[in-house]
């Protein structure tokens, strides 16, 4: 993960609608069976952040298998609980280990330490786009 000297916030990066637009096509498309990373690069590639879409693919993928629930989908925070989670995650990746046990699928230490991992990169990939 990048370091940020302390008392320093994170370089902007993507926004945060445009994780939550992602998020939502992501969802969308699993539901419907189609090519989720076709559908993501098609909402991407207007945006400049083509690259983004296998990122987002396995961001989100990795995160349903470590939290145990689909995501974007019947959140119990609201209908846009998994997206603004999902936003404060990829700002800091280290509020996973934060989260309560419930949300952080502690019984699945390898799910956890792997999303913690694809949200770490996921921050390096969006600093780059």
């Amino acid at each position: 993960m990048i370091e940020v000297p302390a008392g320093t916030t994170r370089p902007p990066g993507v926004a945060p609608s445009v994780i939550a637009r992602a998020a939502r096509c992501w969802r969308a498309a699993r539901d419907k069976r189609e090519p989720v990373q076709q559908r993501l690069h098609a909402l991407l590639a207007p945006l400049g952040y083509d690259m983004l879409a296998p990122v987002i693919d396995s961001v989100m993928t990795l995160g349903e298998a470590c939290l145990g629930r689909p995501l974007c989908r019947g959140c119990p925070f609201g209908p846009d609980g998994d997206e603004a989670l999902l936003c404060r995650l990829i700002a800091d990746p280290e509020r996973l280990h934060r989260l309560p046990p419930c949300m952080a699928a502690r019984r699945d230490p390898t799910a956890r330490a792997i999303f913690a991992g694809a949200l770490a990169s996921t921050v390096v990939m969006m600093e780059m786009a």
